[in-house]
Formats: structure tokens, sequence, C-alpha cells
């Protein structure tokens, strides 16, 4: 090449010169025209649980993108309710959840920081062996990955005329008036603190890029590692609770709220996406949440005298869906909020068996629902696995085998091991 530019022939500096200009313009071109294969755009699909109403919006707007930003020190937030009352419960679930968040560190870029944000009642033992910090947000963008413990006063515990009862959690907004509505209406509604932490919060999670808001029972996989929304948006996960009967009548309870309905159904409990967004979600559900219990449902209703007799039509059960469906419909058409419905993504079933899946379709979080079939949470804190050695699921690539590998390891573990693994997983 050189003999057709005699400057090049007789300077080696031009020549030093001319090849890093090349360089540099092969690097612009990879990062123009290979990005798209960081940006996964999924067609949406219902969850097949209990005759699910299909999705009836096919518009591009609402098809999940994510991608791997091009920045460093970027910083994110595992956000859950834990509660301390019933850690004989959950505790099993908080170790597997655990572990998959320090798998998950293993495909995560050098500079990116994933802290496990709990917001709980007590500052258990448990928690404090596990080396969680107390009450402390992150202001570093740098620190390493910490698990952050935060005082919360749960709603059917609050003695709204004691002021020191909240003046003593430092990252909490109380909103009085709410928390009386809250009180008196949903005290016995066991998932109201899961949307309320959201909303009362926000400044122990403003601080986060993004925030991953989650149920305790679930795995974080290696994919959730390496990929972020898109654009400042908002993703939600799938659930499995519409039907014909409870979409019409919850499009008739907009109208009679006078909010907004956009036909978005199959809403799931998991949101991942920017902080101030998720915060602005939470409190229209909570709207919405004592609207439902107060004019939609009857007394023996909101008394669980009725089993799961209305089940999947109208169960006051998942009335935080209900809620958050009527939310995020709402803000869709008032304030045009950025929303990617991720059903490929997000709330995962830990029982597939495909062992291309998870690669293929870049699951991100896997939920484990209500089956006996493996992964089964039931039979897992039933003992039913307890003869099961981790090592046999080490090569295998499914949903399953991973759930089941995350949780058998952690159950092997000590809450040292536990921290010591956390402690390693970035310097």
């Amino acid at each position: 090449m050189w003999m057709y530019f005699p400057i090049l022939r007789r300077n080696p500096k031009y020549r030093l010169l001319c090849v890093i200009a090349i360089l540099l313009w092969m690097l612009i071109t990879m990062a123009v025209f290979h990005r798209p294969a960081h940006t996964k755009l999924v067609q949406f699909s219902p969850l097949e649980l209990s005759n699910p109403e299909p999705i009836n919006i096919i518009n591009k707007e609402y098809v999940p993108l994510i991608h791997q930003p091009f920045t460093s020190f970027l910083i994110r937030g595992i956000v859950i309710f834990y509660p301390h009352d019933q850690e004989h419960v959950f505790l099993s679930e908080l170790f597997w959840l655990f572990r998959s968040w320090i798998e998950m560190m293993k495909d995560e870029p050098p500079s990116w920081r994933t802290d496990l944000v709990i917001y709980t009642g007590v500052f258990t033992r448990n928690l404090q062996q596990l080396g969680c910090v107390f009450n402390r947000i992150r202001i570093d963008r740098k620190e390493r990955p910490q698990c952050r413990v935060f005082p919360y006063k749960r709603i059917h515990l609050r003695d709204l005329n004691d002021k020191k009862d909240t003046d003593d959690h430092l990252f909490q907004q109380f909103d009085l008036e709410r928390s009386i509505l809250l009180k008196k209406h949903l005290q016995t509604y066991e998932y109201v603190d899961s949307i309320n932490i959201i909303a009362e919060c926000y400044t122990s999670f403003a601080m986060y890029d993004y925030i991953l808001r989650t149920d305790i029972d679930v795995f974080l996989t290696r994919y959730f590692g390496r990929f972020v929304p898109f654009n400042a948006t908002l993703l939600v996960g799938r659930g499995g609770y519409s039907t014909p009967f409870n979409t019409a009548r919850l499009r008739r309870i907009a109208t009679n709220m006078e909010w907004l309905y956009a036909n978005i159904t199959n809403i799931g409990s998991t949101w991942y996406g920017p902080p101030r967004l998720a915060q602005r979600i939470a409190n229209f559900s909570l709207k919405a949440m004592l609207h439902l219990s107060i004019n939609e449902f009857t007394e023996p209703e909101r008394q669980r005298k009725m089993g799961v007799l209305l089940w999947p039509d109208w169960y006051y059960g998942v009335l935080l869906l209900y809620s958050c469906e009527l939310a995020i419909n709402h803000l869709k058409l008032s304030e045009n909020i950025s929303l990617g419905l991720a059903y490929t993504f997000l709330d995962q079933s830990t029982t597939d068996t495909d062992q291309y899946d998870m690669e293929k379709n870049n699951r991100l979080h896997l939920h484990s629902w209500h089956t006996f079939e493996r992964f089964s949470k039931f039979d897992f804190k039933a003992g039913k696995y307890n003869r099961i050695h981790p090592r046999k699921f080490m090569m295998d690539a499914s949903a399953r085998g991973y759930a089941m590998r995350m949780a058998l390891e952690s159950r092997l573990m000590s809450h040292a091991g536990l921290k010591a693994e956390l402690m390693n997983a970035k310097q």
C-alpha cells in the first residue's frame, strides 16, 4: 500500500499515524454496526397459566429492548421486601437469591456494581452474619457490591400517633394520610409492603441507574449481569392472572376512577428500570389498591373466606397485580411512560429443561412459581432435594438446572461462606 503514497514510504511517522487512523476507523465501525447485536428485540407473549387472556396489543412501542451500554461504573439495586417475622419461611429463598446474585457478578462488567437492597423490620442475626450493612446508602459508584439493609415499618405495625415511630427511619418518607388509609383498609393484605417500599423509600435507592423490584423467590442469571433496559425504559415481567372477565372489569374500574386504560394485561410483579419511574408507578398502584379493596371486593373476599373459589376471574390475593395493571395502563397513556413488556426476560420459569433456551433468549431472571415440578420451592423447603448434590447440575445450562444448582449450593453454604464469596466477587 505504501508504494502509492510516497510521503508514507519516506516517513515512518506518517505510516504510524495512518495505521492508528485505520484502527480508529475500524473500532468506530464495530461500535456502530455491531451495537444492535447487544440489543434484544423480542415479541412478547402472555404466560399460559389459568386461561389468561391473550395480549391484544400489536404495537412495537411495548416490545422490550435490552442492551449492553458502553459506559463504566453503572450501578444497580436489587430491591426486595423481607418479612423478618416470617424469616423461617423466607430465609432459604434469600439464600438462593444471594447465591445467584454472586454468580451473576461473574459475567458482569468489572466496573458495574449491583447491590442487594433489603427492607425489613429488624436487622436480624441472619442478615448480620451475611455481612449486610445497616442503614447505609451507596455514596460511591466504585464501592464494591454490598448487601444493604434498611429499616422499614410495616403497614400493620405502624403507630401513626407516635412521631418517634417514624423518625427513626432515616430513608423512609412516610405519607401520613396514605398510611392511615392503608392501615385501615389493607393491614391484613400481606403484599402491600412489597410495593410500599418503592413508594416510600426512594431516597435509599435513588442513586442507582436501574433497580430490579422483585420477589425473594427468584434467581438472577448470568445474562442479568450483561444487560440493562434500553433508553430509560421500565421493563415489567409477566403474570398469569388475566382473563376476559377481569380485563373487562379492570377497564370499567379505570373509567370509574377517571383513569385511562391501554389494554395492557398480565403484568407481573417484577420491574426493571429507572428508580424514579418505578416510584411513580408504585404511588399510583397504592391508590388503585385502596380503591379496589374498598369498592370492588366484599368483606368475605377481603377476609379470604372465599378461598380461591373465584380464581382466576376475580381474586383478592392478586390485588397487587390488578393495582399495578391499572397504574401502568393509566401512566402509559397519561404520561407516555417508556414501557417494555419483558415477558421473555423476567419472571421466567424454573422448570424449563431446554439446554439452549437461557442463552438463546437472554433470560435475565427466573421466578419460582407455584409448582411441584423441578425446580419447586415447595419441594426444596420440604427437604425433598436434600440428597441431591449440586455438582449434578454443573453442566446443565437449562433454567431448571441453574435453579437447582443455585438453590442446592446455597443450602450447603454457611453465612460465612456466602459472605466470603461476596467479598471476593468484585475487588
